[in-house]
């Protein structure tokens, strides 16, 4: 992270002595960043504890492979904590491959996760051909609401979500049956009100 803060850094004074941004105010005073509560396995500290969609909750390590397809051989492979982020060993492993193996890498591919500036100004830098999947153009956060958040609004027989939309829900599983029931009574209580 050390290195990411002083890209970012650098980037920050390229862009404001370019003239592309506003600088930042002077004497603004930073908020200092609490410190987030890590679980640490007490038998095995080096683990880390990964929260992932559809993999095991628990103290576990990451292994990061990499390959060199024209022969399919494994070139490399490092390990890390469950709990650190995919792209955080990756310009390290790319530099140890260099200097320590005497590769010389000419293109490398990686999943999005990988597409971040610091990865991509580094590897252009070195002469180095990054290929990512494209981006989609869409928004890439989740954002879930839960049930209980949406209102249901009679007069138009419709839910309101919390981020103040309506949706006319389908009959799923998401809602309960009461729910599902209920909007389909309020739809005919509404038709038979209009006829």
């Amino acid at each position: 992270m050390e290195r990411l803060d002083i890209y970012e850094a650098q980037e920050r004074a390229r862009l404001e002595a370019s003239g592309a941004i506003k600088p930042q105010r002077a004497g603004r005073v930073k908020k200092e960043k609490t410190e987030v509560q890590r679980t640490i396995n007490t038998t095995d500290p080096d683990a880390g504890m990964m929260h992932r969609p559809g993999k095991p909750v628990g103290m576990h390590y990451l292994s990061h492979q990499s390959v060199d397809a024209a022969y399919g051989i494994v070139v490399d492979v490092a390990v890390t904590p469950g709990n650190a982020n995919d792209s955080e060993p990756y310009l390290e492993r790319i530099e140890y491959m260099c200097s320590h193996l005497g590769l010389k890498i000419k293109t490398v591919s990686a999943d999005s996760a990988y597409g971040t500036s610091l990865i991509c100004q580094t590897l252009h830098e070195r002469g180095i051909r990054l290929y990512t999947p494209k981006a989609t153009g869409g928004i890439t956060y989740k954002v879930e609401f839960r049930r209980e958040e949406f209102k249901y609004q009679q007069e138009k027989a419709s839910f309101l979500c919390p981020a103040g939309k309506g949706w006319n829900a389908p009959p799923t599983d998401r809602f309960s049956n009461s729910a599902r029931f209920g909007a389909r009574a309020a739809l005919r209580r509404r038709k038979r009100a209009t006829i």
